[in-house]
């Protein structure tokens, strides 16, 4: 005996599945991400400017 009148699954809405949205993920950690994208850009600033110092320094 089937019951017709029980509802079907449905796929998860995003704030079921994960708690949170990439909207308000990225607005409650502003200023965390953007702190690490100054350093990532610190750092490979400071690695491109150390490959053309020791570049200089071999050619001569």
């Amino acid at each position: 005996m089937m019951q017709e009148h029980l509802p079907k699954d449905k796929d998860p809405s995003e704030v079921q599945q994960w708690g949170w949205t990439f909207e308000e993920f990225v607005t409650e950690n502003f200023w965390y991400l953007l702190g690490i994208l100054v350093l990532l850009a610190l750092f490979f600033f400071a690695r491109y400017r150390w490959r053309v110092r020791n570049s200089r320094k071999y050619r001569n």
